[in-house]
Formats: C-alpha cells, sequence, structure tokens
C-alpha cells in the first residue's frame, strides 16, 4: 500500500479532529510552554504546544499514516487487508439530527472536512477524508492495540458496511465504505457501545449545500461568505502594500477559522512589508508595518475569535515582535502565508 502523497495546500486543509486552525496554533508557538486552546464555547482543550514546524509536521503525519508504522513492523498479512466497496450515489458528508446536540466546530475543504458535536460531556465527530486515504485509515484503525490487528466489527451505518473499532469503553469509531471523493468517520467519546450506535442510527447524508443548509446561524454560507471577509476587511482597514480585498479568500464556514483566515492573509502582508522596509532601511514603511500590526489588538474580528481559542493572542505576539523591531520566525509557516 503507498501512502498518498499530499500537497503543501493539501496539508494545509487537513481535517485533524481539532481543526486546521489549531495546528496553526501550534506551528506558532517558539517555545515548548504548556497552554490552554479554546477552539469552541464549551468546555476547555489543552493541548502541548510545539516549538518546531518538524513536530506540527510530525502531528500532520499521525493523522494520514498508519500508527503502526512508527513502530518499526512491517505491515501485517492478509488478516488485516483493507475492506472496501465503494459507495456511490449518496452524499459523502453527514449530519448528527439527534435532539439535544450542538454544532461546535466545521471545517470543509476540497480536501475533506468535518463537523463537531456535543451534549454535556459526550462529543461526537464527523469527518469525510479524500477517498484515496481510506486503506491507510482502516489500517490504521485495525492497529489500535498495536502488535494485535482488529479487522473491526461489522456495522450497518447508512445503509452501508462499515466497520467499528473501541480506543476504551466510553470511546468508539466506525468508518464507511468510500464514495467518489470521500470517507467518513465518525467517533463519539463519552458514551458506551450500545448508546454509539443507537446515536449511528440518527446520521443522514448530505453534500455541501445540504450540510450548509443544516448549520446553525452563526456559521458562515458559501453564498455568504464574501460579504463576511469583506465586512471584516472592511473593519481591519488598511491591507498591507501587494495585497488586494479580492485576494483574501476562504473557504471555511465556521466564523472562527474563516478570521484566521482573513486575519492571517493580512498580517502576513504586514509582516512582510516590515521585513522588507528593514532591508531596505526604510524607517517610515517599517513604522507604518509595525503601527498597522500593533493595530490588529483592536481589530474586531480578532476580539470576537479571542474567547474560543490562541489564534488572536498568538497574532498579537507576532505583531510584539515586529514592534521590538525583529521578523518573527516562522510566521509564513504559523500564518499560513
Amino acid at each position: 500500500m503507498t501512502t498518498p502523497k499530499l500537497s503543501d495546500e493539501a496539508v494545509s486543509a487537513l481535517p485533524l479532529h481539532d481543526g486546521r486552525v489549531e495546528l496553526l496554533e501550534e506551528i506558532m508557538a517558539s517555545p515548548v510552554i504548556d497552554r490552554t486552546v479554546r477552539t469552541d464555547p464549551g468546555p476547555r482543550h489543552t493541548q502541548r504546544w510545539v516549538g518546531s514546524i518538524a513536530a506540527a509536521a510530525a502531528i500532520i503525519a499521525v493523522a494520514a499514516v498508519p500508527l503502526w508504522l512508527s513502530q518499526g513492523d512491517e505491515p501485517a498479512g492478509e488478516e488485516d487487508a483493507p475492506f472496501s466497496s465503494v459507495v456511490e450515489g449518496i452524499g459523502e458528508r453527514a449530519l448528527l439530527t439527534t435532539p439535544g446536540w450542538t454544532v461546535e466546530n466545521v471545517n470543509e475543504s476540497e480536501y475533506g472536512g468535518e463537523i463537531g458535536y456535543s451534549n454535556g460531556s459526550k462529543s461526537l465527530q464527523i469527518v469525510w477524508y479524500l477517498a484515496e486515504q481510506y486503506d491507510s485509515y482502516v489500517t490504521d484503525r485495525q492497529h489500535n492495540n498495536h502488535p494485535e490487528v482488529d479487522p473491526g466489527e461489522a456495522v450497518d451505518v447508512l445503509g452501508a458496511a462499515a466497520r467499528l473499532w473501541a480506543y476504551t469503553p466510553q470511546d468508539h469509531t466506525v468508518i464507511l465504505p468510500p464514495g467518489d471523493k470521500f470517507f467518513i468517520e465518525v467517533r463519539a467519546d463519552g458514551m458506551d457501545k450500545q448508546a454509539f450506535l443507537a446515536i449511528l442510527g440518527d446520521l443522514q447524508h448530505v453534500d455541501r449545500a445540504g450540510l450548509e443548509a443544516a448549520l446553525p446561524e452563526r456559521f458562515v454560507t458559501k453564498a455568504e461568505r464574501s460579504a463576511a471577509i469583506a465586512e471584516m476587511l472592511d473593519e481591519i482597514g488598511t491591507l498591507p502594500p501587494g495585497l488586494t480585498a479580492a485576494e483574501v479568500t476562504s473557504t471555511e464556514p465556521d466564523r472562527y477559522h474563516l478570521g484566521a483566515d482573513v486575519s492571517g492573509a493580512v498580517a502576513c502582508g504586514w509582516i512582510a512589508e516590515f521585513g522588507r522596509a528593514k532591508d531596505a532601511g526604510s524607517q517610515s514603511r517599517m513604522a507604518a508595518a509595525t503601527a498597522a500590526l500593533q493595530g490588529s489588538k483592536d481589530w474586531p474580528i480578532l476580539l470576537e475569535m479571542d474567547p474560543r481559542g490562541d489564534w488572536s493572542e498568538v497574532l498579537w505576539e507576532y505583531a510584539d515582535a515586529v514592534a521590538a523591531g525583529s521578523v518573527p520566525d516562522g510566521y509564513r509557516q504559523g500564518l499560513g502565508c
């Protein structure tokens, strides 16, 4: 089996359950420290921030490459060969229709996406990955208890022959067969197997339009996205030299992730301008870039995002580094420039 190669753009868009923005937040941390990464208005989740791009890349690799490869063993034989029957003609995303569950986060791009739900102490993530990654993910799940090989329990989900694995008695995951472009994985924490199987019966297939139509009002649909970006840029104010409003784009339906794309693009431009001005010895341009980045502490979108996560605070740390006279290391990778 060959693990599919992804472009840099594809890697930046990979859904990693905690969200693409949270991965960028990890990349942005210079020292190795513990921070509280708050991605949703619900319970806080603590993650270890890593201080190098290589460490963040390792996080990406875990999501796309079977974990058993890191154990130094050869791939197992036919007993764990991926099962696969392509599901055609259906929506390749899914929604949870069970009452009482709240949508907490949504990510969507051409490379996949996810929608996360919570209900008190219980959580559920529906993730769709590129179909060509199906074998890698299935083989990885079969080695959850390495070196034991668990082919998974056959279950019917959304009319498809899926497979189920347990991480713990309260943590289960199920993988559906691939469609034309994506395959779906559903993972729930905080419920036993019986409850998990019951809630799987409340899933509903949707396409991208159906996904957006079902989102709560606080999320941004494709039709609304251009206006939302324009409003954010208008509130930010002056754009850096070389960046036009038309060049600031995003596919994110969640305002937090959308705001990260917009504010990140503007901050990237101003930091790059500061670096060019510093090389040219232009004090006036350096001062303008510094003032614009310090002004980010009043950007409405960053103030809106701040209670939900650390993106705003780390961007402001970049702004302070520029105010101290330096171009922050790794800002391009950190902000996705």
